[in-house]
């Protein structure tokens, strides 16, 4: 008996060890939380279309005069497109606009941009002074058609809006090659990067959908130059504009018209990186501040637009704040990247940047189908922070001060988890 004992004690030892020995180098630090395959994702923290509408409504009341809450245009399926503006578009301010959920399994976006009204609204000296100085415009879900679709009966967000290419409703020939960033099959990632579903509705990127000449109108340009356009890859393809197809792009483009913003912010999901070689701490943001790194030629116009230097100084310095204002010690608010350098003028950032906006994209960890609404806290809190720095700095001046060279130090993109589920 007891020589049976010592070999299932000796055999359990090995498995411990074992056991210790797999779980002794995590890809990441915090490693998780992640979904796993088969787990049900909770969406329960997360305000469905109609509960943004009703806060949103709360919060103009609330707010005694210093929120106007509007209606920039409707979604495809007719949900109303909110903009909550703090001060008006008066050029002797400075003008900030931050936009969020662009792609609607992107959340965390839209739950941090209403904490900042709310903070706005409970005034204080510090938010009174800043507001005094500059206007903030805020639209909180661009894509609530992508935000609220339903897969298997379950409420299952996806990047994409809700809206079918027709040619034949724009005047072209039936067979006109569809927009490079058009979904046509409905189909999205599956929970926990586990494959792809299809969930049957197709629809559009509607950060591609943009294009620097604010005028340009889909149903009013030449149709033939509109097919050939289509129908090369020369001129339809990711280094190319949008093409303004749907109505979140056109509402969003029609708010940044009114307004004439300085600054420009957007926030976004991306997947799951360690810092660098040297350092495992999973980076809880990503920060750009530079959409378009070339020229871009208007195949229907001819004119060219071009980042000025004093917009691009502009565009890195409100990075660098956003970078340093998460600099809490060795912790996972200090694990920032740069999201990795894009040349994209159909994005919302680069035909806004185009047009003498500074830029500064926020990308935060994990989708809705790779964390749910897991770390939804401290998430939220790497979206506000800089965004609050950024916004008293510039209404103090002392974003002049900053360095923009520094830009340049942030570490690069790095470390890609390609399935958080594979813990080990």
């Amino acid at each position: 008996m007891k020589k049976k004992l010592a070999i299932l004690t000796t055999s359990l030892g090995l498995a411990l060890i074992t056991s210790q020995g797999t779980y002794a180098n995590p890809q990441s630090n915090p490693n998780g939380p992640y979904v796993e395959k088969e787990q049900n994702v909770s969406l329960s923290g997360l305000m469905t279309n109609e509960e943004l509408e009703k806060t949103l409504m709360k919060l103009e009341h609330s707010s005694q005069g210093k929120m106007q809450l509007d209606i920039a245009g409707y979604s495809n399926n007719g949900t109303p497109l909110y903009v909550a503006k703090y001060g008006d578009n008066d050029p002797n301010k400075k003008r900030v606009l931050l936009y969020t959920q662009i792609h609607g399994n992107e959340v965390l976006g839209t739950e941090a941009a209403m904490e900042i009204m709310q903070k706005f609204n409970s005034g204080g000296k510090e938010v009174n002074d800043m507001l005094d100085e500059v206007s903030v415009w805020i639209m909180p879900r661009v894509n609530p058609d992508g935000t609220m679709t339903q897969y298997e009966d379950k409420w299952y967000p996806v990047r994409y809006n809700h809206q079918a290419w027709n040619p034949e409703e724009l005047g072209m020939p039936a067979d006109t090659a569809y927009p490079w960033y058009y979904n046509a099959d409905g189909s999205e990632r599956g929970q926990a990067n586990d494959g792809r579903i299809n969930y049957g509705i197709p629809g559009y990127d509607l950060n591609r959908d943009f294009n620097p000449d604010y005028d340009f109108d889909i149903n009013e340009v030449d149709k033939e130059k509109l097919a050939e356009v289509l129908n090369s890859d020369s001129t339809n393809n990711p280094f190319s504009t949008g093409f303004v197809v749907s109505p979140e792009a056109k509402a969003v483009t029609n708010v940044v018209k009114e307004f004439h913003p300085d600054v420009a912010i957007d926030v976004h999901h991306r997947g799951f990186n360690v810092l660098s070689e040297d350092d495992n701490r999973s980076v809880s943001i990503s920060v750009l501040g530079l959409f378009t790194t070339k020229p871009y030629t208007d195949p229907f116009t001819g004119k060219t637009y071009k980042v000025n230097d004093d917009v691009e100084k502009l565009s890195k310095q409100i990075t660098v704040l956003g970078y340093q204002s998460l600099q809490r010690g060795f912790s996972s608010f200090g694990a920032i990247q740069q999201y990795p350098q894009v040349n994209y003028p159909g994005s919302g950032l680069g035909a806004i940047q185009l047009n003498g906006t500074a830029t500064m994209l926020i990308e935060v960890k994990g989708q809705t189908q790779t964390l749910g609404q897991k770390q939804n806290g401290m998430l939220k809190e790497t979206v506000k922070a800089p965004i609050y720095d950024i916004l008293n700095s510039i209404a103090d001046g002392t974003v002049e001060n900053v360095n923009a060279d520094l830009y340049d130090e942030i570490p690069p993109a790095y470390g890609g988890i390609s399935d958080p589920s594979t813990r080990y």
